[in-house]
C-alpha cells in the first residue's frame, strides 16, 4: 500500500468568505438567541459567570477547553453560587452552537447578556487572551456604564497559550488598567508560576486542561493501524520531515489532521500507531495520541513541556535531531513488547499532569478565591 498524505479537507474557506456567509444568517441566529436565554436563563438572576468564547465554528484546543469550562462550572454551582452562560467574543460573528463536536451549549451575544440581566449583583467575565482587544475596543459606553455599576466585577483572563498571552500583553495591561479586579488563569505547568504572576501584574491559579486518561479509547500495539497521524500546524520543515519519513517508510499511512470532527479525530488517534505534531509540542495531538495508546514525537518546547519530557527518547532537541532519529525511532519501537514499554512511560508521564480530579479540583479552588500564586 502506498503512503497517503491525507488531507481531509478539499476546500479552504476564505475568512473574508465565512464572515459574510455567517452575517447573512446572523438575523435568524439573534432571533433564537433571544428565545433561549428566555427558555434558560432567570431574567432575575443576581450572580453571573460568562465565558467569552470564539464566534468560528471550528475545532482549536482553546475552544474545546473553554468549552469544557462552561460545562464543569455549571456542574458546581453549588460552590460559585452563580449562573453560566457562554458568549461569543465582542467583534466576532455571533454563533448560536458549535457544530464540529459533540455538545448541548447554546452561544449569545455580549450585548445581549448585558441587557438581559438588569440586575445583577456580580459577574465574572472569564476571556481567553487573545480577546482582550477585541473585548477592549468594541464595547460601547453603554455597555461600559453598565460594567462600572456593578459592584462585583471581575475579569479572569483565560491564558491558554503563553506565547499568545505575551504577544497581546500590552492589552492585557490595558484591561488590567481599566478594571479593578482582574486574575489570570493558567493552562499549562510549565508556566504556572511566580515569575509570570510578577509579570502579568495579577494573581494567577493553576487550571490544567479538560484532557485526561478516561476520555480516549485506548488500543494496544496489536489493535493499531500502520498510521502516523500528523497535526495539521504548518512549519517550514513540515515538508521535509514528512518526504524522508514517506522514503523511508512506503507502507506507512502518513494522515494529516484536518477538517473532521473531534470524535472522528479521536476515532482516528485511536487507530494510529504514532503521532507527530508540529505546533507547540506538548499539544493535544501529542497528548491525546499517548491516552489512545499511540507513541508520539515531537521537538522539545521549553515554553510548554516540563523538563521531565525531554527525557523521552522521542522529544527531540530540534528538528534536525527529529530528522537524524525518528526514522531509527519508528524501526526500533516498532516491535510489540518495546513499543508497550515506551509507550506506558510516555503514559505515565503525562497521566503525572492530566488528570481529571486534579482539574475539577483546580476549578473549585479558583471559585473560592483559593490561588496558586495571589
Amino acid at each position: 500500500m502506498e503512503i497517503r498524505f491525507l488531507s481531509l479537507i478539499n476546500k479552504f474557506v476564505h475568512k473574508g468568505s465565512f464572515i459574510l456567509i455567517n452575517s447573512l444568517k446572523e438575523p435568524g441566529i439573534r432571533k433564537n438567541q433571544i428565545e433561549l436565554i428566555k427558555q434558560n436563563y432567570d431574567i432575575n438572576t443576581r450572580r453571573l459567570i460568562v465565558f467569552l468564547t470564539s464566534g468560528y465554528d471550528m475545532i482549536t484546543g482553546g475552544i474545546l477547553s473553554i468549552s469544557s469550562l462552561y460545562e464543569e462550572t455549571k456542574k458546581i454551582e453549588e460552590i460559585h453560587g452563580s449562573q453560566t452562560i457562554l458568549s461569543t467574543v465582542p467583534g466576532e460573528p455571533l454563533l448560536l452552537k458549535y457544530t464540529k463536536f459533540e455538545n448541548k451549549n447554546y452561544i449569545y451575544n455580549f450585548s445581549q447578556i448585558l441587557t438581559y440581566f438588569k440586575d445583577l449583583d456580580s459577574l465574572l467575565i472569564h476571556i481567553p487572551e487573545y480577546a482582550c482587544i477585541h473585548f477592549l475596543n468594541n464595547i460601547s459606553k453603554e455597555e461600559y456604564s453598565i460594567l462600572d455599576n456593578i459592584s462585583d466585577l471581575q475579569f479572569n483572563i483565560l491564558i491558554q497559550n503563553i506565547d499568545i498571552a505575551m504577544e497581546n500583553m500590552d492589552e492585557i495591561k490595558r484591561l488590567n488598567g481599566r478594571f479593578s479586579n482582574v486574575t489570570g488563569t493558567i493552562a499549562h505547568e510549565k508556566y504556572s508560576n511566580l515569575e509570570n504572576r510578577q509579570k502579568f501584574g495579577f494573581p494567577l491559579h493553576k487550571f490544567s486542561t479538560y484532557v485526561s486518561p478516561e476520555q480516549y479509547e485506548y488500543k494496544n500495539y496489536h489493535e493499531k493501524k500502520e498510521m502516523l497521524i500528523v497535526s495539521h500546524d504548518e512549519h517550514p520543515m513540515k515538508s521535509h520531515v514528512l518526504n524522508v519519513l514517506h522514503k523511508e517508510f512506503p507502507q506507512l499511512e502518513i494522515r494529516i489532521i484536518e477538517g473532521m470532527t473531534y470524535e472522528d479525530f479521536k476515532k482516528v488517534i485511536s487507530e494510529a500507531k504514532w503521532a507527530l505534531t508540529f505546533g507547540e509540542g506538548l499539544d493535544n495531538y501529542f497528548i491525546e495520541s499517548i491516552f489512545s495508546g499511540g507513541i508520539s514525537f515531537s521537538v522539545y518546547n521549553s515554553k510548554f513541556f516540563t523538563e521531565d519530557f525531554a527525557s523521552l527518547r522521542t522529544v527531540y532537541s530540534d528538528y534536525d535531531e527529529l530528522i537524524q532519529k525518528m526514522a531509527i525511532d519508528l524501526k526500533e519501537l516498532d516491535h510489540e513488547s518495546t513499543y508497550k514499554n515506551y509507550q506506558q512511560k510516555q503514559y505515565q508521564l503525562c497521566s503525572k499532569y492530566y488528570d481529571y480530579n486534579k482539574y475539577v479540583r483546580n476549578l473549585k479552588q479558583f471559585y473560592l478565591g483559593d490561588y496558586t500564586f495571589r
